[in-house]
C-alpha cells in the first residue's frame, strides 16, 4: 500500500457482527470501509457511491444472493476492483468455477487468522494500485502520442509550406538574375551618359575625351603593379597617352 491511494473496502455479509469485526480489523491499515448486509445493497452502493471500491470482501452464503453471483455482478460494474470471497473449507469446490471465470481473485476460508487476512488485503490493495497506475500511464502515453502526432502533422505542413516558399523564391531569384544579366548585356552606359549630358547641354567632345583619358590613366596606375606581379604586360604611360 502507498500513501497516495485513498482505498475503499466494501464488506458484504448478512451477519452484521462479522461485518463490523472486519471493519475494525481493516481500520488497522487505514483504509476506508463500508458495510453492506446483502448483495443487492452492495451492488446499489457500487453503482451510486462517490468512492471507487478498491477491494470487496464478500461472504459466500447470504439469503438473497450467493457471494459468487454477487461478485460476478460486481465485476461487470467495476472490473478493476479486487474481489475476495469468504467461505467455508468444505465449499471450496463449489466456488472454484467463479475463481476460474475471474469473478473471484482469491478466497478466504473460515475461520481466518487476522494477521494473515490483513496481509492478504494489503496484497490485494497493492495489486489494485499497480493496475490503476498502469492504466494511468497508458492513458498518459496515449494522450502524449496523440499530441505528438498532432505536432508532427503541423510540422509536416509547415515543412511543405516552407519548401513551396523556397521553390518560389528560387524561381524569383532566377528570373531577377536573368533580367539583370540581360540588362547588363544590353546596356550601353557610355551612350547613356553622353545622352544625359547632351540633353542637359553639358556634352563637350573635347572634355569628354579628357575625362576618358583621366579615367584610363587612373585605372592604369592602379593596376600597373598588380599586372606586373602577375606577368602581364602594361604599356608605358606615354603609350597610353598616345592611344587616348
Amino acid at each position: 500500500m502507498t500513501e497516495n491511494f485513498d482505498h475503499t473496502i466494501l464488506i458484504v455479509d448478512d451477519e452484521k457482527n462479522i461485518g463490523k469485526a472486519l471493519e475494525r480489523l481493516i481500520k488497522r491499515i487505514g483504509a476506508r470501509t463500508f458495510y453492506a448486509a446483502s448483495g443487492l445493497e452492495a451492488l446499489d452502493f457500487i453503482q451510486n457511491s462517490e468512492f471507487k471500491v478498491s477491494l470487496i470482501l464478500s461472504d459466500q452464503w447470504m439469503p438473497d444472493m450467493e457471494g459468487t453471483v454477487f461478485l460476478e455482478k460486481a465485476k461487470a460494474i467495476t472490473p478493476d476492483t479486487v474481489r475476495f470471497l469468504i467461505t467455508g473449507y468444505a465449499d471450496i469446490n463449489a466456488v472454484t468455477g467463479a475463481v476460474n471465470r475471474g469473478a473471484v481473485h482469491r478466497f478466504i476460508t473460515k475461520p481466518w487468522d487476522n494477521d494473515e487476512l490483513l496481509e492478504m488485503i494489503k496484497s490485494g490493495l497493492q495489486h489494485y494500485e499497480l493496475l490503476v497506475q498502469n492504466q494511468n500511464l497508458f492513458a498518459l502515453a496515449k494522450k502524449q502520442n496523440a499530441h505528438l502526432y498532432i505536432l508532427s502533422q503541423e510540422l509536416k505542413q509547415k515543412t511543405e509550406q516552407h519548401k513551396r516558399e523556397i521553390v518560389l523564391k528560387e524561381k524569383q531569384i532566377l528570373q531577377l538574375t536573368k533580367r539583370l544579366e540581360k540588362g547588363v548585356c544590353e546596356a550601353d552606359y557610355i551612350k547613356n551618359i553622353e545622352k544625359i549630358l547632351d540633353e542637359n547641354n553639358m556634352f563637350d567632345t573635347d572634355k569628354i575625351g579628357l575625362c576618358y583619358a583621366a579615367v584610363m590613366e587612373a585605372f592604369f596606375l592602379k593596376y600597373k603593379d598588380l599586372a606586373a606581379r602577375n606577368g602581364f604586360f602594361m604599356p608605358a604611360d606615354n603609350e597610353l597617352s598616345a592611344e587616348v
